[in-house]
């Protein structure tokens, strides 16, 4: 009987169990089927060769799979991978679908506009060329050295802004000056002009105040001997930073990476012999004194700095120099004609002019990797060298060059050298900031993701908090932190897929994500993360 009993028993729950899973099953379906999906883009607007990781950001209901199948409608303007990597292939415009593998039906599509490739006309900072490609620096880090060539003529502006502005300013929060730089194509960019002009206090113009871009050749042949110079470039760009409201820190005055070949040269002919100290020295101070003067007299007080010798520190230097005791690249001419103390003349010839004019212009020296051991040490060594005589001080402040990764240095490295430097008695500027980001410096070494992009903006979040702190510890004494890697350079992700000694120089300086805005003035949370800090700490 009992056996019965549980044998009936048994039947009728696999009667109910049987009967569960029949009626059960479709709601578990219906669960797991994605109605709709959203994407992390509708619509953007890569160049030609240019990346673009699309991502499922959200399903409903929430419990459905996010897994779904790519397809591009042109697959010869743009194609997709399994992964939602889009690539552009060729001007114009196409659609990207993702499609929910639980529900056909569910589907977002992403719009691209492709536009062709265009070659840039940026012309960065170079640091030393010889000593660059021998001496070893951190992964990336060491900026190589360009041609030397002159910017072209400012276009015509286009006249009304594109762009909606972020609501907060970063010179708004910040108890220093916040800069940036610019060449002739920024300038010409109402959007960037509009930008510019809303975040900024000043700045920087990458080739335009250069020695090759100032020095007319053809002009000083037919002279005296001494060198003239020509100014309508840069006139121009002078006149656009008035007119919205920005001061200019010029870069640079003496440095033969950037300085015109001719300029150590008899007769200023390339093809004669190299001039005596003599003659050299009596150009650098008729040129000092020219571009100084100049700028000053045409439109005083916009002009506040001056970068008056640039990377000239050579920190695998195996012995001193004997003039000066400096460790010192010792490959350019400045040097080899003059010796090691070309760099005080340089600085008292700077001097003179900025003393002439009655102006209130501050005189840095500026160079890379100034965080480094044992780099640090040799700089504060050049500045107990250019300020050893307590009553003439020829330099005024330091300037630091900011190319840093996401995951190097850390933030305090900056920081204690910052204080190094400061304890000399001299003021600290951060010039050239740029958080470098791209494929090669990337996590995986192979595409730029999300994760990538939090260390970013995580790093601009931390060395804002080691620049601010530095701020307020010691007031005054930080002058500025100009960002250069403003606005990220997807034109330049195909360069991944070169040859290293073939990239564009601008893949390695500035990078491809490494801005604190998209290419397309969008801000980005490496921006928001800046802003944050500065209202916490600015000091204002």
């Amino acid at each position: 009987m009992r056996n019965k009993v549980k044998k009936s028993v048994a039947l009728a729950l696999s009667a109910m169990m049987a009967f569960t899973a029949v009626y059960a099953a479709p709601d578990a379906d219906a669960a797991a089927k994605a109605k709709k999906i959203t994407l992390s883009a509708t619509k953007k607007t890569l160049t030609v060769g240019a990346k673009l990781t699309l991502k499922v950001k959200k399903v409903k209901p929430a419990k459905a799979n996010k897994k779904v199948t790519w397809k591009s409608n042109k697959k010869a303007v743009a194609t997709v991978s399994s992964k939602g990597v889009v690539k552009a292939k060729s001007a114009g415009t196409a659609k990207i679908t993702a499609t929910s593998k639980s529900n056909k039906k569910a589907k977002a599509t992403c719009t691209i506009k492709v536009n062709a490739k265009k070659t840039p006309n940026n012309v960065p900072t170079p640091a030393p060329s010889a000593p660059a490609a021998t001496t070893p620096a951190a992964p990336g880090n060491t900026p190589a050295a360009t041609p030397n060539v002159p910017a072209t003529p400012v276009p015509t502006p286009v006249p009304t802004p594109s762009i909606t502005l972020p609501e907060d300013s970063l010179k708004e929060h910040a108890s220093f000056n916040v800069g940036t730089v610019v060449n002739p194509s920024k300038v010409a960019d109402v959007n960037f002009s509009a930008l510019a002009k809303q975040q900024f206090d000043i700045v920087s113009f990458e080739n335009e105040m250069k020695g090759y871009s100032l020095m007319d050749t053809e002009a000083s042949m037919a002279g005296d001997g001494t060198p003239v110079c020509k100014f309508e470039q840069a006139d121009q760009m002078v006149e656009w930073a008035i007119a919205n409201g920005l001061k200019i820190r010029g870069h640079v005055l003496i440095w033969e990476n950037s300085m015109s070949e001719s300029f150590f040269h008899v007769d200023y002919d390339k093809d004669k012999g190299l001039v005596d100290k003599d003659t050299l020295l009596k150009r650098m101070q008729s040129y000092c004194m020219q571009v100084v003067t100049h700028f000053e007299t045409k439109y005083p007080g916009t002009v506040i700095a001056w970068d008056v010798i640039n990377e000239a520190i050579d920190a695998q230097a195996t012995t001193e120099d004997p003039t000066t005791g400096l460790r010192l690249y010792t490959t350019g001419k400045f040097y080899q004609i003059i010796g090691g103390d070309y760099i005080k003349y340089a600085f008292q010839y700077a001097k003179e002019a900025v003393k002439a004019t009655g102006a209130d212009i501050k005189l840095y020296y500026n160079d890379f990797n100034c965080f480094q051991s044992p780099k640090t040490a040799y700089i504060v060594k050049l500045i107990e060298y250019l300020n050893a005589d307590p009553a003439n001080p020829l330099l005024d402040c330091m300037g630091m060059e900011g190319y840093v990764l996401t995951y190097w240095p850390e933030a305090k490295e900056v920081k204690s050298a910052m204080n190094k430097f400061a304890d000399c008695g001299v003021p600290v500027g951060i010039n050239e900031l740029t958080v470098r980001l791209n494929q090669k410096e990337s996590a995986n070494h192979k595409e730029v993701t999300e994760k990538d992009l939090e260390a970013h903006a995580k790093k601009y979040k931390d060395i804002f908090n080691a620049y601010c702190d530095f701020a307020k510890e010691r007031p005054g004494m930080l002058t500025n932190v100009s960002i250069w890697g403003l606005l990220d350079r997807p034109d330049l992700e195909a360069e991944f897929e070169k040859p290293e000694n073939e990239r564009h120089y601008d893949y390695n300086i500035y990078g491809t994500h490494s801005g604190l805005f998209t290419a397309d003035f969008e801000a980005k949370q490496a921006f928001f993360n800046v802003i944050d800090v500065l209202k916490e700490k600015g000091g204002n």
